[in-house]
């Protein structure tokens, strides 16, 4: 498994995370523990902590804490956007503004965000330099998807302008701060980077893919939510421009409110498509050009460990 190699360190993550967001105030701590306890698969502190030690990284302790620091960071960014879109289900359980509520909610994502900012600020100007351009580029990409959401006519160039801030961002900051961390060199951080941005569009690609062909068992939450929110996805966008069955997948896309029948039927069409299988082609493409970048990277175990997890990406089902 890709994740072989760094076992023991993701066990100490864990124990990090939860040191690191505990709260006197005990509903506080309550809920902060019940959104990182929820699972996931820890893929953005695991890209670090391998870009770490992949770079010659010595002391991996620094790279745990700042893996934890990234998680704690996305975990609360996924708060925001539950509330945001309203969502019920994350990873199989009721989000935390459903369990709660939505005020309590806000308090506890901004208490996490602070928590994380906090434990990368002991880092490094430059790596906190990095997390704040990610978390930036975060928040303008949800807008630009806010504005293209219900629109027939989007384009395969704006999801991937979308991914490339939302998702892919975030990961290659996790990516190059472990890389500078271990004082990796430009042609290091260069490689780094861009092996992060292709198997972040790869991960982004799948995940949107598996809202069409997905069950609640593998991903712990219903199918087709990015139908019901109108969020112009790659396989949707893919499947508009299928010209037998493109019109039908737009009348229901652009339908400001479609009902659970409609997010059926068009679920049902775009896998008449070929949208499904275009994505699984390109998140494989993304990856294998990702592979290819880190080509000058030193072999060693962690660096066959990112390779396996890029390739993770691009088949997984969950």
């Amino acid at each position: 498994m890709w994740y072989s190699t760094i076992t023991k360190e993701l066990n100490e993550l864990e124990s990090r995370i939860l040191n690191v967001i505990h709260s006197e105030n005990s509903e506080l701590d309550e809920m902060c523990k019940y959104v990182i306890t929820a699972g996931g698969k820890r893929f953005r502190p695991a890209v670090c902590i391998l870009s770490y030690l992949a770079c010659g990284g010595q002391d991996v302790r620094r790279a745990i804490d700042l893996g934890a620091a990234y998680e704690i960071v996305h975990s609360a960014s996924l708060i925001h956007d539950d509330i945001n879109d309203k969502s019920e289900i994350r990873r199989g359980r009721r989000t935390l503004h459903k369990e709660y509520t939505v005020s309590k909610a806000i308090v506890a994502g901004d208490y996490m965000m602070a928590r994380g900012f906090q434990l990368l600020g002991v880092t490094s100007k430059e790596i906190v330099d990095i997390i704040v351009e990610a978390a930036s580029r975060m928040s303008e990409s949800e807008f630009i998807q806010k504005d293209l959401e219900h629109i027939q006519n989007v384009t395969e160039d704006d999801y991937y302008r979308i991914v490339r801030g939302k998702t892919s961002k975030l990961i290659e900051a996790c990516a190059k701060s472990g890389a500078y961390l271990a004082c990796a060199s430009n042609e290091e951080l260069d490689a780094i980077g861009n092996f992060s941005r292709g198997i972040g569009m790869a991960h982004q690609i799948i995940d949107d893919t598996l809202d069409i062909i997905g069950n609640f068992h593998n991903t712990g939450k219903n199918v087709g939510l990015d139908i019901l929110e109108g969020k112009p996805t790659l396989p949707i966008i893919v499947a508009m421009n299928d010209s037998h069955y493109g019109s039908s997948v737009a009348e229901i896309f652009t339908k400001d409110n479609p009902t659970e029948v409609d997010v059926k039927n068009a679920l049902d069409i775009i896998k008449k498509t070929s949208a499904v299988k275009i994505c699984r082609k390109k998140a494989s493409e993304e990856v294998e050009n990702a592979i290819k970048s880190i080509g000058s990277i030193k072999d060693s175990p962690y660096k066959e460990s990112l390779i396996l997890l890029a390739r993770y990406v691009a088949s997984r089902d969950r």
